[in-house]
């Protein structure tokens, strides 16, 4: 397959050459639009969706729960459909739980403050079926709620000793990242505004009983992988799931190198496979589930017992149809890198999709079996991608589409910054300045008339922004330089 065909595809799949009448639609297009960042769900959604606003994401997210964030891929917080998260909780998310829960273990039985905790595992298990317990007696809670409920999650680690970024916090959203990325709770509507990263906790079972379930999937059908179903939420604490450039594995905010693994971005988990999955659920409810959990422990069931519906193997074959529908054609690495699988999963996953072979300028790459006809190329599209937006994220390998800008448009974990696009690649970088304005610096010359469309894009996008104003999470270079 040629280039031209890449971008083709990539323009009128992910819904850049033409908008998305819904938020649905356009998450279906992506597979999932990344949510580390609170403010980049938003305006992924601007980029794609035809006169949307604020309200209407919420609407999906909150209100009729059609949408959801999931803990998932390289442990990096997602928004995704019902049916895809079922996919993602098995293929993904109780391995993340799984680490996680050692990686805690440990920090509990080494690096408590003031005193370590002597069999972690245990009081783990027993703060998590307290913390649980006080969830559902509020039937929702905040992180400081819940902290009260149960004193406990007030216990410390002192992270990083004797290094200049030393800190000493609470296992509070560890505590919760665990329960969510295992199932047991999720994170509804935020304290603050739409950008917040602070969020009121519910039961996964008490909030999915208030979800929208359609009645049909996306209607790509079993090639694709998954339908659009309803969704829930989930996800804790602010600020690890950083993107790295290779594995993408973060830190917390404060702990620096030594400690792995930060107070947790967000996870989750979710309900129902739902019809249009495009995958066999004969699995039972505990297939894949490996989260690490102890036995006899007091939590709940992680999820309703129909859910997610499909073994590991399963889910992964399903995720990797849907990626290869949204990002194909690629090499096999960049599947592996956007899963966060090993060499073993991804091999196994591939196995039951069976993908075709294709030629990528003398590079081997694959895609989905029947889907080697070409897209026909879109007319002229500019698009504003904000940071971390799941195109410019969705390969490993970005030359193709990045060409000569990386060093302006990566900060030195490998998160991309808010960039300019035409047909198919970046030509530029945006900011948000305080002063409400959204600058624009193109770093190629593109033609007066393309130059003259990504200024409108960029006074539209202003204008929508009305009073709001965005700052990434993570910074980069052109970003920086361009809001002064």
């Amino acid at each position: 397959m040629t280039l031209a065909q890449r971008r083709a595809r990539l323009g009128v799949r992910h819904h850049l050459a033409a908008r998305a009448t819904t938020v649905e639609e356009a998450v279906d297009g992506v597979v999932a639009l990344h949510a580390t960042d609170p403010a980049s769900v938003y305006l992924s959604a601007w980029s794609r969706v035809r006169d949307v606003s604020v309200a209407d994401v919420e609407d999906a997210l909150y209100s009729r729960r059609t949408l959801l964030r999931v803990l998932g891929m390289r442990r990096t917080v997602f928004v995704t459909d019902i049916a895809t998260a079922g996919s993602v909780q098995a293929a993904c998310s109780y391995d993340v739980a799984a680490r996680q829960r050692r990686l805690l273990e440990k920090q509990l039985a080494t690096l408590g403050h003031p005193e370590n905790v002597p069999r972690p595992g245990a009081w783990l298990d027993e703060v998590m079926a307290s913390v649980e317990k006080a969830l559902r007696a509020r039937g929702s809670a905040t992180a400081q709620q819940l902290a009260d409920d149960e004193p406990r999650l007030r216990q410390q680690l002192l992270m990083a000793k004797g290094k200049p970024y030393e800190s000493i916090g609470n296992v509070t959203s560890r505590v919760l990242f665990q329960l969510a990325a295992e199932g047991h709770i999720v994170r509804g509507r935020p304290r603050g505004s739409w950008q917040s990263t602070q969020y009121h906790w519910s039961p996964l079972t008490d909030w999915l009983a208030g979800a929208v379930v359609p009645g049909s999937g996306s209607g790509r059908g079993a090639e694709a992988g998954a339908g659009s179903g309803c969704g829930a939420e989930a996800g804790p604490g602010a600020g690890s799931g950083v993107e790295a450039g290779g594995s993408g594995s973060g830190s917390g905010s404060g702990s620096g190198a030594e400690a792995g693994a930060g107070p947790g971005s967000g996870c989750g988990a979710e309900a129902g496979a739902g019809p249009g999955s495009g995958v066999e659920t004969g699995a039972g409810p505990g297939a894949g589930r490996g989260s690490g959990t102890s036995a006899g422990s007091g939590l709940s069931d992680p999820v309703p017992a129909d859910w997610p519906g499909l073994s590991e193997a399963e889910a992964r074959a399903a995720l990797a149809r849907r990626w290869l529908h949204a990002f194909g054609p690629a090499p096999v690495a960049d599947l592996r890198w956007w899963t966060g699988w090993t060499a073993g999963q991804t091999k196994k996953a591939l196995a039951a999709v069976a993908p075709a072979e294709v030629d990528l300028d003398g590079e081997p790459a694959i895609v989905l079996p029947g889907d080697l006809a070409p897209v026909a190329a879109p007319g002229p599209w500019i698009a504003l991608l904000p940071a971390l937006d799941p195109t410019a994220m969705g390969w490993q390998s970005r030359d193709w589409y990045v060409g000569p800008h990386r060093p302006a448009l990566f900060d030195r974990s490998g998160n991309i910054g808010p960039t300019v696009w035409s047909d198919g690649r970046i030509v530029g970088a945006w900011c948000h300045r305080p002063s409400g304005e959204v600058a624009v610096r193109l770093l190629e010359d593109i033609g007066a008339d393309k130059t003259a469309a990504v200024d409108a894009e960029a006074a539209r996008l202003g204008e929508w922004l009305g009073e709001a104003r965005v700052v990434p999470k993570f910074r980069t270079p052109a970003e920086k330089e361009l809001a002064g």
